[in-house]
């Protein structure tokens, strides 16, 4: 989905700026229309050149209370733990205690086939291991909300055959990150958890960000909810911090979490060699412990994190020095911070945005989305050999990019269709004949038409890779 809708955006990077607007006020007035329309519910703090412009708290905490987000609100921020484990490999590298080239055997020479895996694949996600948080859901909730032993985390991972060869292939696996941390403990003599105290925490001044978020105080931590609306509410068991470990445990505030930030903007804790290590991209974007990538045509470096009941996001924009810091008490897999993420982003660039709007999904005849069906091409211009595809089953309307996903569109009218998660809609247009010839897509204050492609031509669709972190 992320990939779908950045496809679409990619033509921002080349519009005309706006006026200036006074940026807070603007940042403000998406968040509250994010919030006012369930698309936002937590803490967002964003910053420009060491300068706070935002750091505002939407919505609510605890719906049984009625308790409201605070600034001071804790909240999990999930994989974005990967970041600061990766740190911490390469702040042991600087000391001489390790190497990323190291085999996973030298530190756990029993793992099966350890000495075929390196750190090196355990940060970039090209270890083949297989991802154990794929097995864990709600009904594993009288086990995992409790502590939990390494070892019982470890077999759920330990005997199964590898994917792939090592470094072959990128697929995103907190079970790497899990023997990151093991590594970690094994090389430092300390708990993976103090090290992080000791090692940054304590350096940066990271007072209120932590592990144990279930023991937290109860006027200190976020309620996670899976569907969070005015008129419906699902609250989501959420896991032990052992659990997850160095893969996703760490709790934080938004203020706690800008001091990273800016540790990272100033390259701070490690080398100028190692911090450069860590940002170069490698399969998929990702570096070590980093996502990077380009929105609306800068770079940046960050991650995100998701679970049901809370979502996470940090993206920095190194040449604008441009921190953007979503915490969420509300989310589920389906959903994704990107189209928030862009639209700030696009706010401070002074380029164009869409805020959020109530839309109401309406009964369309199967006949009458029959003939939207059939696969439209993206200006190459804007993304070469972007193809999308729309198709119908069972009454629904769906886009594909590539072989990405498929995402339903819901109709407003019998020609306008929006996508639920995306602040995106589609516009089907009749030619003089009455024949669909084109859509226009609307995504984040901007038209972009995708011609259909005549059915008599074979499209060859190209792949891509569609793990998203």
């Amino acid at each position: 989905m992320k990939r779908l809708f950045l496809t679409l955006i990619s033509l921002l990077a080349i519009t005309t700026s706006l006026p200036a607007q006074p940026l807070p006020q603007k940042l403000d007035e998406y968040l509250r229309s994010a919030n006012q329309f369930d698309h936002f519910n937590g803490v967002a703090l964003v910053a420009q050149r060491g300068n706070i412009l935002l750091h505002k708290a939407y919505g609510l905490s605890n719906v049984a209370t009625r308790t409201p987000n605070d600034t001071t609100t804790c909240f999990p921020i999930l994989s974005i733990t990967k970041t600061f484990t990766s740190t911490l490999i390469l702040l042991l590298q600087e000391q001489g205690k390790l190497s990323v080239q190291d085999k996973l055997a030298t530190y756990l020479p029993d793992f099966p086939k350890g000495d075929s895996i390196t750190i090196h694949h355990l940060l970039t996600h090209t270890s083949g291991l297989f991802d154990y948080m794929s097995l864990i859901d709600e009904e594993d909730s009288a086990i995992v909300c409790h502590p939990v032993a390494k070892q019982q985390v470890l077999n759920l991972f330990l005997n199964r055959p590898l994917a792939f060869t090592p470094g072959s292939t990128f697929a995103y696996c907190n079970s790497g990150y899990f023997l990151l941390g093991l590594i970690i403990e094994k090389v430092t003599g300390k708990s993976y958890e103090q090290a992080v105290r000791e090692l940054i925490f304590e350096p940066l001044g990271m007072t209120n960000a932590g592990f144990d978020y279930l023991h937290l105080p109860a006027n200190l931590r976020a309620q996670g909810y899976d569907t969070l609306t005015a008129t419906y509410q699902s609250a989501y068991p959420h896991f032990d911090s052992t659990v997850v470990y160095s893969a996703g445990a760490m709790y934080s505030t938004a203020s706690d979490l800008y001091k990273w930030g800016r540790a990272v903007a100033n390259r701070q804790l490690l080398s100028a060699d190692s911090w450069k290590q860590a940002r170069t991209a490698r399969s998929a974007n990702y570096g070590y412990g980093w996502m990077t990538g380009k929105y609306l045509g800068k770079r940046y470096v960050g991650h995100t994190g998701g679970y049901p009941g809370f979502k996470s996001s940090f993206a920095y924009y190194p040449h604008r020095d441009i921190t953007i810091i979503l915490l969420e008490n509300t989310g589920n897999y389906h959903e994704s911070q990107t189209p928030t993420v862009l639209a700030l982003t696009a706010i401070l660039l002074k380029k164009p945005y869409s805020s959020w709007v109530r839309r109401t999904e309406i009964p369309i005849d199967e006949a009458i989305l029959q003939q939207y069906v059939g696969s439209y091409r993206v200006d190459p211009k804007i993304a070469p050999d972007r193809i999308i595809s729309v198709s119908l089953e069972s009454g629904k309307l769906f886009v594909q990019a590539n072989d990405e996903p498929k995402i339903e569109l819901f109709a407003e009218t019998e020609n306008r269709f929006f996508l639920k998660a995306f602040n995106t809609q589609w516009a089907f247009t009749p030619d003089r004949k009455g024949q669909i010839r084109q859509a226009v897509v609307h995504v984040n204050g901007v038209n972009i038409i995708v011609k259909r492609i005549p059915s008599s031509k074979q499209i060859l669709i190209p792949k891509t890779d569609r793990t998203t972190p």
